[in-house]
């Protein structure tokens, strides 16, 4: 068996269960902030009504938020790939093709141009570089393919106090066991049930990498999910991407001169 090709794992049966589930709750933060992705989906139904031909998902965990977007643009065609064979397992009864692939290194299982879109939610801020993640995203897209990610902001409001004062920013961990260094969290343990966050980064930074690898950044919008200790802040920094707590990035692939 190929060491990418999930050939173990169910065939994906018709008919796919279709919505987020707790399960999804619990290790995606964007699908605790469906509002704030619906409302970028829509702007991309406004700028191309045509339902991309097929959808990647990076780290695409058990496959809610494939699907949910895949319902929302009318994409039948769904393909997950992630490290995680027991999430690809549920990813695959939703009807996700499923691949297990290591994205910090490993090439995607997908022909070059075969895909209109490429999602990736989250799953940034855990990679040590993000060059194998992005460059695969643009050999799968065809010609002005969308690509669609969202991640924690380094820049935020609230990382920017921290740094002022001396306290280490959220999102650069230095450790797997404690949050050593946090403003609000002394030495607070870290979740058990999921990876540091290795490092974050701006919207700065990524609208100029994208650039690099061939995108076009189309819509920028800052968001903040559920269960905000600090609401109403929150909510006056996310008009404001560069400061907002996580932001959500429409970019397109750059259409090739001939």
């Amino acid at each position: 068996m190929s060491k990418t090709e999930t050939e173990h794992l169910p065939t994906p049966p018709p008919g796919p269960a279709i919505g987020v589930s707790e399960a999804d709750l619990n290790i995606s933060v964007q699908a605790r902030a469906l509002p704030d992705l619906d409302r970028v989906l829509n702007e991309l139904l406004r700028r191309d009504s045509t339902p991309p031909k097929a959808l990647l998902d990076l780290g695409c965990g058990v496959g809610g938020l494939t699907t949910h977007v895949g319902q929302r643009l009318g994409i039948t065609e769904l393909i997950g790939a992630d490290l995680s064979t027991e999430r690809l397992e549920q990813a695959s009864r939703r009807g996700v093709r499923p691949f297990v692939v290591n994205l910090e290194r490993e090439r995607v299982p997908v022909a070059s141009g075969s895909v209109g879109m490429v999602t990736c939610f989250g799953l940034l801020a855990y990679l040590t570089l993000y060059d194998n993640c992005l460059s695969e995203a643009s050999r799968v897209l065809d010609g002005n393919g969308w690509l669609l990610f969202s991640m924690p902001n380094l820049g935020n409001y609230m990382n920017r106090l921290a740094l002022l004062f001396g306290y280490q920013p959220h999102g650069c961990a230095v450790s797997r066991h404690r949050l050593a260094g946090t403003l609000g969290h002394p030495n607070r343990d870290t979740n058990p049930n999921m990876p540091p966050l290795l490092h974050g980064a701006t919207l700065r930074c990524m609208t100029e990498l994208l650039g690099e690898y061939g995108f076009d950044v189309v819509v920028t919008r800052g968001f903040t999910p559920q269960g905000s200790r600090r609401p109403v802040i929150d909510r006056l920094a996310d008009r404001f991407p560069s400061l907002s707590r996580r932001f959500i990035i429409l970019a397109r692939k750059r259409a090739q001169v001939s």
